[in-house]
């Protein structure tokens, strides 16, 4: 009989090897909001907002797992790896949508700070902020609902959850830093905006699919284990060159939208290390007065030129660099030392030279 899932087929009867963790996606996600428009006209919106987030984004959740996944033989058929796959990518989506809501309600406090008028006159009562979180918290749900109905083996299936679990109470933390760093008004220590980055980011968005593939796929212990360590390093590296891309003009800003990565050059609610190390210097007061321009509108392009100046005089950009060069070498040298399968530890190596590319 041919393989088949209600998620990843939605029900033709179509064979199974013709669907990827990305049509499982959009056909959950397309069957959530037939639901939400039956139960509640209008509810159907809150969905369609997580449809358009995940479709911006870049598949990189999905593509760490599957790349981890096919290293190993115990790996189940299709469709539960693309239910899997398909539940990480929700959960970056989840993390792009809390983070953005903790950003409408952040550049809120800020416009307020500097200037009560110049507050977004389109969230005036919240309203955006209160969507995008609820889309958020969907997407989180629907994340776990994915892998629990994935019919995954039963202990497998187990660790899948607990490895979920983790990463949201990591996600949490980070979130919680992040608001906390973003409300000082006295510099912020570079370690702080470090872990920032680790909790919110790097253990949901890197480590967590990478560990997620290997328990899929019937890994040693030691690999899983392993895999954590080496997602987390490449998080750092990936988010950190996502700032040394902005810091030198290279970026491209479509890649990143519908993406948890570091905001572009600056922004008035969200502390990048870059920024908090021009903070800490003598460049500091100007860096802070581009900040406060921020928080009342968009930055112009002259004030953009002067921001990237202050983060090449500073220092700051090539600290950041130095930051990224141990990341990748610290998930070099796991590899090595762990005796990772061959097309496992290719695989991490290409994404790591496409990834932190500047």
């Amino acid at each position: 009989m041919t393989p088949i899932s209600s998620y990843t087929s939605s029900g033709t009867g179509r064979r199974s090897q013709e669907f990827t963790p990305a049509s499982a996606l959009r056909g959950f996600l397309a069957h959530s909001g037939r639901k939400a428009a039956e139960l509640s006209p209008g509810y159907e919106r809150v969905w369609e907002r997580i449809a358009r987030t995940t479709e911006a984004g870049r598949g990189l959740q999905q593509e760490l797992v599957m790349t981890s996944v096919e290293a190993y033989p115990a790996r189940p058929t299709r469709p539960v790896l693309n239910a899997v796959a398909a539940a990480f990518e929700l959960l970056h989506t989840a993390m792009v949508l809390r983070a953005e809501a903790g950003g409408l309600r952040g550049v809120a406090r800020a416009a307020n700070a500097v200037d009560a008028e110049s507050a977004d006159p389109t969230d005036r009562d919240g309203s955006r902020a209160d969507l995008t979180a609820a889309a958020g918290d969907l997407a989180l749900t629907g994340a776990y609902r994915l892998i629990a109905t994935s019919r995954a083996p039963e202990t497998r299936m187990l660790k899948l959850l607990e490895i979920l679990d983790e990463s949201v109470f990591h996600a949490a933390a980070g979130e919680r830093l992040v608001a906390e760093l973003s409300r000082r008004t006295e510099p912020v220590p570079h370690d702080k905006a470090l872990d920032a980055i680790r909790l919110a980011i790097a253990v949901p968005c890197y480590e967590a699919p990478l560990r997620a593939g290997a328990v899929l796929g019937g890994a040693p212990t030691a690999h899983v284990i392993a895999l954590g360590s080496i997602g987390r390093s490449l998080g750092m590296a990936h988010e950190l060159s996502g700032e040394l891309r902005a810091a030198a003009g290279t970026r491209d800003e479509a890649e990143y939208e519908g993406s948890v990565s570091s905001s572009p050059v600056l922004h008035p609610d969200r502390c990048t290390v870059t920024g908090v190390l021009v903070e800490a210097g003598e460049h500091g007061p100007a860096w802070q007065n581009l900040r406060e321009r921020a928080a009342r509108g968009p930055l112009d392009a002259d004030d953009v030129a002067r921001a990237r100046d202050l983060l090449d005089r500073s220092g700051a950009a090539r600290s950041v660099a130095r930051i990224v060069d141990t990341s990748v070498r610290r998930a070099k040298d796991t590899m090595a030392a762990t005796e990772l399968p061959a097309i496992l530890e290719d695989g991490l190596l290409a994404w790591l030279e496409r990834e932190t590319a500047v």
